[in-house]
């Protein structure tokens, strides 16, 4: 309808234009509030694939399969950017890109931390050593699912294990605070009960040079500089890598050891001012709403 009455609202279908896209005139500060001007607009909405199931597209269980969604982002940014899912998370990206699910595999950054941890095991059922805080340390382990939206044409796509430092992507992963790997997910940046960190064998100290910036008592702003693996998948390249951690704070939850989802996106991109607006549509889309009396 909107196409119909020319409209400029909808977004291209098109899976073209990709990371070299020119984003810059939308002037994005390195913040994930949303920038100033946005509007509901239409953008195509693709399927993630299952490298584990011969890179078949996800096919979610409710049988959701959207082709287009409405989301208040930049009119700049139409053709620029496309939606990326498995059905149950969403997520916003360059367009033209790929999305899949990672699995498990040795991790990329196991060498450079001392900090291990064999307290979960892989898909596999054996152990790895994975450092013992942040997004490194859920990604590929059972109970998890990550999501990695990269360049199609990347010759070493980021699907088995934790991506390396300076990887080019967006990486999404989604756990609970019942799992190990939930726990580390979280630990450095929230409080949690002392026996919960300890049994997870989590470490509560962020990297030095980890700036953390706190959006709401259940959103954290997390920015690792050049150089630095820190608590975000793909840090430790040659650019800035910026993210957000959310973790509902439900008191009585939290006091108890019950499970409470947890999330966490890190955004690594050459086009940098894409980043905010991609965190903070994670920031809305997957930050839950507590259930009205």
């Amino acid at each position: 309808m909107l196409a119909g009455c020319g409209s400029n609202l909808l977004g291209s279908s098109t899976t073209t234009g990709g990371p070299s896209a020119d984003t810059s005139s939308s002037g994005s500060p390195s913040t994930t509030v949303p920038v100033n001007g946005e509007v509901a607009v239409a953008f195509p909405v693709v399927a993630c694939t299952d490298p584990a199931n011969g890179d078949a597209p996800i096919k979610a269980a409710s049988g959701w399969s959207p082709t287009i969604l409405l989301a208040p982002v930049p009119t700049s940014l139409v053709g620029k950017v496309a939606f990326y899912t498995d059905g149950v998370h969403t997520i916003l990206g360059p367009s033209g890109w790929t999305c899949a699910r990672v699995g498990p595999g040795s991790p990329a950054n196991s060498g450079t931390s001392s900090q291990t941890s064999t307290g979960d095991q892989g898909a596999t059922g054996t152990s790895s050593a994975t450092p013992n805080w942040g997004q490194d340390a859920a990604i590929g382990v059972t109970g998890t699912t990550t999501l990695a939206v990269f360049p199609s044409n990347d010759p070493n796509p980021p699907t088995s294990g934790p991506p390396n430092p300076g990887t080019e992507g967006i990486f999404a992963t989604f756990a609970t605070t019942g799992t190990n790997a939930g726990v580390r997910l979280v630990c450095p940046f929230f409080t949690l009960p002392s026996w919960q960190t300890q049994s997870a064998g989590c470490s509560t100290a962020k990297p030095t040079g980890e700036t953390t910036n706190v959006l709401t008592p259940d959103v954290t702003e997390i920015t690792d500089p050049a150089g630095l693996v820190g608590s975000l998948a793909a840090s430790g390249g040659q650019g800035q890598t910026s993210g957000v951690v959310l973790f509902p704070q439900i008191a009585s939850a939290i006091s108890n050891g019950s499970p409470i989802a947890v999330a966490m996106e890190s955004c690594a991109l050459t086009v940098a001012a894409l980043c905010p607006t991609v965190l903070s549509d994670f920031d809305v889309r997957e930050f839950p709403v507590p259930a009205s009396n």
